[in-house]
């Protein structure tokens, strides 16, 4: 195979972009010998719109890698007021270990230059946590919960939560600000067409949380005991749904996430790392994979 190059993404990168995550991800399921989802259109669809979001509003943050003329690969990052975040970096499983991912990632960090803060959540992939490592970035361990919840822990505070709209997007946006210190922008309009939200705004404190099937997409709140509420909220549309609850990406600043957990009997286990930059992870405050 000829030698990888990278090159600023366009549009007719699409289909290929999300082949190569696809194919990554596919691969990675195998050798974690964890469950491989069918790739069904919808998957596929929504994975193109999440690729555009990011050609549309970071071009200058969206890379592929090439080689012999065919995408093998891409990363996709975003800058949020002062923030920088690696969205998705992935390469075809025939030519990882070849330095693809390397070059990307250094592209895509060109696009940090500027920014007080940077984050990366990483798979458990041990070549992606090294490069990450690497990178000026310092690594955190996480965990994530799964499983049917019970409620009879349920704090009475739930209560407080209410079901939201595109029409909070700005309430959420100040929010960002206050928790991880960098709006989201546009990322509000595309996450709630695929992901509910909650909020809560009262004396006692403010936050919100997107869910997705059953998954805490992410959550973000001014002070743990509404991020608990948050997420008790959550846990209960999962149960009354009879679906499995899924949070990721909780870190050890995140013991509120870690006990609320607990209590509604989920199963945690390790996940992969995230990385920070210029801060430690905030504490009322569980990210989203795609959007940080």
């Amino acid at each position: 195979m000829a030698e990888v190059t990278v090159r600023p993404m366009t549009e007719a990168d699409l289909d290929a972009t999300v082949k190569a995550q696809l194919a990554a991800f596919t691969d990675l399921d195998r050798r974690n010998n964890d469950p491989v989802p069918d790739i069904t259109d919808a998957m596929v669809e929504r994975q193109r719109v999440r690729h555009q979001h990011f050609l549309e509003h970071d071009p200058d943050g969206a890379f592929v890698a090439v080689a012999d003329d065919a995408v093998v690969g891409c990363g996709l990052a975003l800058r949020r007021d002062s923030l920088w975040g690696l969205s998705l970096l992935v390469v075809d499983p025939a030519v990882q270990s070849t330095g693809a991912g390397r070059k990307l990632l250094d592209a895509t960090l060109r696009y940090a230059e500027g920014c007080d803060l940077g984050v990366i959540l990483s798979s458990n992939d041990h070549r992606a946590i090294r490069a990450y490592a690497t990178s000026g970035l310092s690594l955190f361990p996480q965990v994530m919960a799964s499983g049917k919840p019970t409620l009879d822990k349920a704090p009475k505070s739930v209560t407080r939560v209410r079901d939201a709209s595109a029409a909070d997007a700005d309430f959420a946006n100040e929010i960002d600000r206050l928790v991880r210190g960098a709006g989201r922008g546009p990322d509000h309009a595309w996450i709630i067409k695929i992901a509910p939200m909650y909020v809560v705004d009262d004396k006692a404190g403010r936050g919100y949380a997107y869910l997705r099937n059953g998954e805490v997409y992410l959550l973000a709140a001014t002070d743990e005991d509404t991020a608990t509420t948050l997420l008790w909220r959550c846990f209960a549309h999962a149960a009354d749904e009879g679906i499995d609850a899924t949070v990721e990406h909780i870190t050890g600043e995140q013991q509120w996430a870690i006990s609320a957990a607990l209590d509604a009997r989920l199963s945690i286990k390790p996940g992969g790392p995230v990385f920070w930059r210029g801060t430690t992870p905030p504490r009322a405050y569980i990210p989203s994979g795609a959007f940080l």
